[in-house]
């Protein structure tokens, strides 16, 4: 006699189904769980956002000794919605311009701030997902302040972190117009990953102030509002390493310096 609808005999099929919902939640946290409450309010007594504490500058450039390496086509045939046709993507480890200039290198005050703590921006910063690729490639944020990640593709993305201080995660983006907010809260790199587009990669540079910057086209940057001191400065990019100067400066000083990297400074 076939079991009755409903009765023992489909509970095998049911216990069978529950391993792969479990796999599906694992791959689109987003879908299968709520976001985390937001970040938490700054300490008593953090120097407010946007309030200068100094009047010194440090200002410079970030620039490529030598022949840079070349610019290599993205290939985006796996996925129908992100080809460009009459225009290839190219990746984005090392963009030097005509001048020289290196974009993307994360520049910041590595120390000589002392005891100081800074309220982070109450503005979001953002990550979209633009043309199967992250924007921008590498995104400077200050600690526990918001950052939301978009989805302008008609396509499925999701956003992988890998961080070693702070909490990894990975959140599907079904669709264009899907967003989600994050936050982290200790300094560092973050690695930021599609899994579903293999070629979709990007950073967020984590700090406890507010006293950083991306360089743009053509690499160039400024640390403004410091007070009188003798500061650790660090430029990082994400192939050719980091280099590290220090800058004593005087109250109400714009001080310049530059940093080079070369060829074979990557490893």
């Amino acid at each position: 006699m076939p079991p009755r609808r409903g009765g023992r005999g489909d509970g095998g099929a049911r216990r069978r189904a529950l391993p792969a919902a479990f796999l599906l939640c694992a791959v689109a946290l987003a879908g299968c769980g709520t976001e985390p409450a937001g970040p938490p309010p700054p300490p008593p007594g953090a120097v407010p956002a946007g309030q200068a504490i100094g009047g010194a500058a440090i200002e410079g450039r970030v620039v490529f000794e030598g022949t840079p390496p070349a610019r290599r086509p993205i290939r985006m045939s796996s996925e129908a919605v992100c080809r460009r046709p009459g225009a290839e993507a190219l990746n984005e480890d090392v963009i030097v311009s005509s001048g020289g200039g290196i974009k993307n290198v994360y520049v910041h005050v590595l120390s000589g701030l002392g005891g100081r703590v800074f309220a982070p921006p109450a503005r979001p910063a953002v990550m979209d997902q633009a043309g199967c690729l992250f924007v921008p490639h590498v995104l400077d944020v200050q600690a526990n302040q918001s950052i939301e990640f978009a989805n302008s593709d008609p396509v499925v993305h999701n956003v992988r972190a890998i961080c070693e201080k702070n909490r990894s995660f990975n959140v599907s983006m079904p669709g264009k117009g899907k967003t989600v907010r994050r936050y982290f809260s200790t300094p560092e790199v973050v690695s930021i990953r599609c899994d579903i587009h293999a070629w979709m990669n990007a950073f967020i540079a984590v700090a406890d102030h507010p006293f950083h910057q991306v360089t743009g086209e053509d690499g160039s940057f400024a640390l403004r509002g410091l007070p009188a001191g003798q500061y650790v400065v660090e430029a990082w990019q994400e192939k050719l390493g980091a280099q590290q100067q220090t800058v004593p400066i005087a109250e109400g000083e714009t001080r310049k310096v530059d940093f080079a990297f070369r060829a074979h400074t990557a490893p």
